[in-house]
């Protein structure tokens, strides 16, 4: 199932609106990315319809930071849009009840968290954003390739059945 990111993420500000939670910038892109991962690992298939980069600060889906750089550090006040047609219309979130249900999953985990938190969480050694930035050398820009997103979060989805199986 591709998904326009910025589908997902006008989800995740709806989630954090009637939880009554601002969201910023940051943690937006790490959400996408959580969804987008644990999506991967359960399915072997990508969740969005573009791929990640690792930069500097961690995974980030460009279209995605384009759409609310001008909030900076501070908290995200409107949707995201696209252009449509003749004029910029709101994306919309998926309709899809699985989905959503999916994305309220990932929102429980990783909503209470700053984005600077779960920017910290991306930076595990050896994680997907790791192995491509000692790759590309740091290299602004580079995709991570989604096998390594797979192969992460595949091994994440695994950890948590023996877990739940153990419990």
């Amino acid at each position: 199932m591709l998904c326009n990111p910025k589908s997902i993420a006008n989800y995740f500000i709806e989630l954090a609106n009637a939880n009554g939670q601002s969201i910023s910038p940051m943690k937006l892109q790490k959400l996408v990315y959580y969804a987008h991962g644990w999506y991967a690992g359960y399915t072997g298939q990508p969740l969005i319809n573009e791929a990640v980069e690792a930069w500097q600060y961690g995974p980030v889906i460009p279209s995605l930071y384009h759409e609310f750089k001008r909030y900076g550090a501070g908290s995200i006040t409107s949707k995201a849009s696209d252009f449509e047609g003749l004029e910029f219309r709101e994306v919309a979130p998926p309709s899809d009840p699985a989905l959503r249900q999916f994305l309220q999953n990932v929102w429980r985990t990783y909503g209470q968290f700053t984005g600077v938190r779960l920017s910290e969480l991306t930076h595990a050694a050896d994680g997907p954003w790791d192995q491509t930035r000692k790759k590309s050398e740091g290299m602004r820009g580079a995709d991570i390739p989604f096998d390594l997103i797979v192969e992460h979060f595949k091994a994440a989805v695994e950890k948590t059945q023996q877990r739940k199986a153990q419990a």
